[in-house]
């Protein structure tokens, strides 16, 4: 986990390097003169910062350190944590590729309605950007629910939830936090795969998509936040006491 999230770390900010190449004087048009180049390295920098570092960076600290605070051999079903991972990689590898096959993602992280329907991101790119993102958020809910069993089943005997350090305590809130968090984001973008490659119209303008979008997203969203945030806090309260 640590060494995969470090080279999507880099990739990321390769990406944001050529953004402020790009911005360095204005009219330059080091990513293509129709601006997509620049849309695209926006929005990939986004997603990968978010999804494939931040919370696998985390992760691969609590791998290695919640079974040896809590007494636990190993995370309850090894077997997962191996699935979890290789759907992990496989996920941004498909995001990688996606530049590849016409253009990434054009439309922002958040990828907003009606900006992420083919009407406005026609590229397959685009659709396996999509994709790529629903296999991170399945490989994400397999690990969320082999922490949760490793936390509240695998303990050492005799210790209580309120026994366990903080670092422990931080990974529990996130896992809970990302349980209902990141189903929601599923559904989404379970919806959204079927308006990009089905042709439904789940989220077209006409019909208060974009709305629609917001709500699914920010229910995500607005939890994502602390998400990344509890696991770096949980080190730092290590570290102060």
């Amino acid at each position: 986990y640590l060494l995969t999230s470090t080279f999507f770390l880099l990739f990321g900010g390769v990406l944001a390097l050529l953004i402020r190449v790009e911005l360095w004087n204005p009219g330059t048009m080091v990513l293509g003169g129709n601006g997509m180049g620049y849309n695209e390295a926006v929005t990939a920098h986004g997603l990968i910062m978010v999804f494939w570092f931040l919370s696998p960076f985390a992760f691969g600290f609590a791998n290695y350190l919640v079974p040896l605070q809590i007494g636990a051999d190993d995370l309850a079903f090894p077997r997962l944590n191996a699935l979890s991972y290789w759907m992990y990689a496989f996920s941004g590898v498909l995001m990688g590729v996606s530049f590849f096959q016409g253009g990434t993602m054009t439309g922002g992280w958040t990828l907003y309605a009606p900006l992420n329907l083919p009407a406005y991101t026609p590229s397959i790119g685009s659709t396996g950007t999509v994709l790529a993102i629903a296999m991170f958020v399945a490989a994400v809910t397999a690990s969320t629910v082999n922490f949760l069993v490793t936390m509240h089943h695998s303990r050492a005997e005799g210790m209580g939830l309120m026994d366990m350090p903080m670092f422990s305590w931080s990974i529990l809130a996130t896992v809970w936090m990302m349980l209902f968090a990141f189903a929601t984001y599923a559904g989404a973008l379970l919806i959204l795969s079927a308006d990009r490659i089905l042709g439904s119209v789940y989220f077209s303008a006409t019909e208060g998509g974009a709305l629609l979008w917001g709500h699914l997203f920010w229910f995500f969203g607005h939890p994502e936040v602390y998400i990344v945030f509890f696991p770096a806090l949980g080190v730092m309260l290590e570290i102060f006491q």
